[in-house]
């Protein structure tokens, strides 16, 4: 997906950052991986033969989202802290590059994972094998829950964490509406709206206590998976310190029997269905801004996501599924 987020680099640029990262290697061969909507990536095989992905943040004077600012930071320390604390296949980060070395953005070099992403294969295989790769991603993402943090908030913005969830989740919703409004973006919801919903619902949130690692993106794309086996996860960029239950794979979107199965998730109970309706708006919210904040070639995603804010708020008056 095009995105002006997307900070492309000539060869003679990302040779310079081969070079940085890894003193007297070359690139051997540089193509560019476009399946991505946020960062610039590339697929980098070294003057040594090692493969690689190269990985670069947008420009730092680039207009962002209130949970995008930090976020490269983010996935590398996420990718350290999950390769140290659980057997969850992840690429080892090779080298990490901060914005003022003099090529205008962080980036960092990891290696390359096998296989393919799910996304692109899904349409090949049976309905017996993707459901055996959604019981797979199902296991893996909750082994990647069962870290435990300080404090709820996003990863690589401590200044914003706290340690009551509701507190923290009712302040990134506003996060997303604020940011609507520095781009005139119409919500068909407003934020006084939303608050007075969640304090009618903050008995349900009152049994979060204890932050967990939220990848939040775990769609098919982020899954890289060779002759049935999930070879790796990637792009842990928005993680965050938060409930599982804010996972991809259980957004009303995205929910399959198998992965709940790989998982280990049952029935969910009434507070869960509640906080999951409100994890589901979060999501739409977010998706609302991206066609104006990315400038994307048409505007389907935000159609679309701001249908779905209307039927969420529904259901969330409601209280239906």
């Amino acid at each position: 997906m095009e995105s002006v987020t997307k900070h492309k680099q000539t060869r003679e640029t990302i040779g310079a950052m081969v070079s940085k990262a890894f003193p007297g290697l070359g690139a051997a061969r540089i193509a560019e991986l476009k399946e991505g909507f946020f960062n610039a990536a590339y697929s980098v095989e070294l003057s040594d033969g090692r493969e690689t992905v190269l990985k670069i943040a947008p420009p730092t004077d680039a207009v962002i989202m209130t949970h995008e600012q930090d976020i490269m930071l983010s996935e590398v320390e996420a990718l350290r802290l999950v390769a140290e604390r659980t057997n969850v296949p992840v690429p080892s980060v090779l080298f990490y590059g901060r914005g003022n070395d003099g090529f205008g953005s962080d980036y960092f070099f990891a290696e390359k994972l096998r296989g393919r992403s799910y996304n692109s294969m899904r349409a090949e295989l049976g309905d017996a094998a993707r459901a055996a790769i959604d019981r797979q991603v199902g296991q893996l993402n909750a082994r990647i829950n069962v870290i435990t943090g300080e404090r709820f908030g996003y990863f690589g913005q401590p200044q914003r964490q706290g340690r009551v969830w509701i507190d923290v989740f009712r302040s990134i919703l506003q996060d997303a509406v604020r940011d609507a409004e520095r781009r005139d973006i119409a919500l068909p919801v407003d934020f006084q709206t939303l608050a007075a919903l969640l304090d009618r619902d903050a008995p349900h949130f009152a049994e979060v206590a204890e932050p967990r690692l939220v990848h939040w993106d775990l769609w098919s794309g982020n899954v890289f998976v060779e002759y049935g086996r999930v070879t790796g996860l990637i792009d842990f960029e928005r993680c965050l310190w938060a409930e599982p239950l804010m996972e991809a794979g259980f957004r009303a979107i995205n929910v399959n029997s198998s992965f709940l199965e790989g998982y280990g998730m049952g029935a969910l109970s009434v507070s869960e269905s509640a906080r999951s309706r409100w994890y589901d708006m979060y999501l739409y919210l977010i998706s609302a801004l991206e066609c104006d904040y990315r400038k994307y070639p048409d505007r389907g995603v935000y159609d679309w996501a701001v249908r779905m804010i209307g039927e969420c708020q529904a259901a969330i008056e409601t209280g239906t599924a």
